[in-house]
């Protein structure tokens, strides 16, 4: 019954003292809005597990170069090796993008991003198609017919939903190819695929070289296997394929990592753990602000407090209903601040819909947010709070009594309160600019580098050449000699070049063989 009161007597106060109110509740709503909206992108993209079943049992396998401290794909040989010795993985398996041009009578061709995966990829995760069959063994077997699977973007919008387009014969890069099912709608592994083949469309796949490592792999985690244990097995079977093919894979161990780490880890990871930091310093500048004013509004009421303490309230009763207050003004700032949270994420939702992030990241609240939002909630009205709270416990009521005010210790108390308050602000205040300021000069570095290319009036476009049409390295030369010719006669055009990759959208590096010389590591160039 002491509770109710003391909340009923803390919403009447409150109500009378609007303007003390408002300030607290905006200062103190945009706080904990800009905290739940910041965890809600951490939640999304570094604790919500995998889409699938037992998503923690998902890992990552890559190779890593001891001596460059670097990791890089898998070989398929190297796949094979991995698949035949491990007992710590149920199945390993292995995707690597590619654009998938489409076309097929009564359409305009269209590309699409794509992905060829191994044929038991989708059974190690668990995604069945919604509609027709997934891939069996045979159909990633080399010089197996072509087969191809639809995400569900690409069947509505292409083929309007019908049906009967599982059977139906389409090229898929100019290579005829049987659509034998639709994935569900949203399913888009590993990241951002349209359509799916099996790997055994690679042309000659099994007889790349050992060191040719352009495959990501993925394995499942047998029951009651960790992480730890996986990564010892593998780097015993990275030592023997060591021993065994010394000039491809010397210095060349296996690296295990969750699926979620591989994609969202390193640099992602450093940010978003650094904003909610930054963000938490904001709620704290915010918490102090709220304390002074609660000080300032205690100093006011010392006089009224030691009355009621006079006619027997205990010191107790007195701190608890300063510290309903706190809480009611913490729920009221949570309830706004949810809101606030509500529109911010939908904002960035919004805006990062087009920049390629994985499709199981959706930037939306569940208990883990609501858990944080309470726990926010709670922290905030325990830190605005106890000063107030512990000047009230501490001040002399008789003392009080006789000054009839604030002056005198009483005064002198509330000062030293406010004055630690004030230091403590700044003291985040200084910190949180001092980070931003960083931030800034190094975004500002980056933005004015000069990355010696003039991209004004500069144009990219991308071209992928079916390799049944041009199978022969000869025949993709000329291809493209004979575009960067007709593309020079054009009258609006000054200058074309055909390259691997464009600038700064990276490539792979590569090493070079000079006629004649033998160079050592040291003495490569970079390319």
């Amino acid at each position: 019954m002491g509770l109710v009161q003391d909340l009923q007597f803390a919403c009447r106060l409150l109500v009378k003292d609007k303007w003390f109110t408002l300030v607290a509740v905006v200062a103190l709503s945009l706080g904990i809005g800009v905290n739940a909206t910041v965890f809600t992108f951490v939640n999304a993209v570094l604790i919500r597990g995998l889409p699938f079943a037992h998503p923690e049992q998902i890992m990552a396998l890559s190779s890593r170069d001891v001596v460059r401290d670097r990791q890089m794909g898998v070989s398929y040989l190297d796949l094979k090796d991995w698949q035949a010795s491990t007992q710590s993985f149920s199945a390993l398996a292995a995707h690597s993008g590619r654009t998938m041009n489409v076309s097929d009578e009564g359409r305009a061709p269209e590309r699409f991003s794509g992905a060829l995966i191994s044929g038991n990829g989708f059974a190690l995760i668990g995604q069945a198609p919604a509609r027709g069959r997934g891939f069996l063994p045979e159909d990633d077997r080399p010089g197996a017919p072509a087969v191809v699977l639809l995400g569900d973007g690409v069947w509505k919008n292409r083929y309007g939903s019908d049906p009967s387009v599982v059977g139906r014969t389409i090229r898929i890069n100019d290579v005829p190819s049987v659509v034998i099912g639709v994935m569900p709608e949203g399913f888009k592994f590993p990241q951002n695929a349209d359509m799916w083949q099996p790997l055994s469309v690679i042309r000659e796949l099994e007889h790349q070289k050992r060191n040719s490592r352009g495959l990501d792999v993925f394995g499942r985690l047998r029951e009651g296997v960790s992480q730890t244990q996986a990564q010892a097995e593998m780097i015993g079977i990275g030592q023997r394929l060591a021993s065994d093919h010394p000039d491809t894979n010397k210095d060349v161990q296996p690296h295990v990592q969750t699926f979620n780490e591989r994609v969202n880890g390193g640099t992602i990871r450093v940010v978003f753990l650094s904003l909610l930091g930054a963000v938490g310093f904001v709620l704290l500048i915010a918490c102090a602000n709220v304390a002074n004013l609660l000080l300032s509004r205690s100093a006011q009421r010392s006089r009224e407090m030691a009355v009621r303490v006079s006619i027997g309230a205990t010191r107790w009763r007195i701190v608890r209903q300063l510290l309903m207050e706190s809480l009611v003004l913490a729920l009221i700032s949570g309830v706004l601040g949810l809101g606030l949270a509500a529109v911010g994420i939908r904002l960035f939702d919004l805006a990062t819909q087009d920049v390629g992030r994985p499709y199981w990241i959706e930037f939306t609240m569940d208990y883990r947010v609501f858990a944080y939002l309470a726990a926010v909630c709670l922290g905030t009205s325990v830190l605005f709070g106890l000063a107030p709270a512990l000047h009230v416990s501490k001040s002399d009521v008789n003392e009080i009594l006789k000054e009839g005010g604030r002056s005198g210790s009483a005064g002198m108390r509330v000062r030293r309160w406010t004055g630690a308050l004030v230091i403590g602000e700044l003291a985040l205040t200084l910190a949180l600019l001092a980070g931003a300021g960083f931030m800034m000069r190094n975004f500002l570095t980056m933005y004015r580098m000069d990355i010696g290319v003039e991209t004004s009036n500069l144009l990219t476009m991308s071209l992928a050449l079916p390799e049944q049409k041009y199978p022969a390295v000869e025949q993709r030369l000329a291809f493209y000699e004979q575009l960067q010719q007709r593309l020079d006669a054009n009258p609006r055009v000054r200058a074309v070049t055909v390259a691997s990759h464009s600038p700064m959208q990276g490539g792979f590096a590569r090493r070079l063989a000079i006629d004649g010389k033998s160079l050592g590591d040291g003495e490569q160039p970079a390319t």
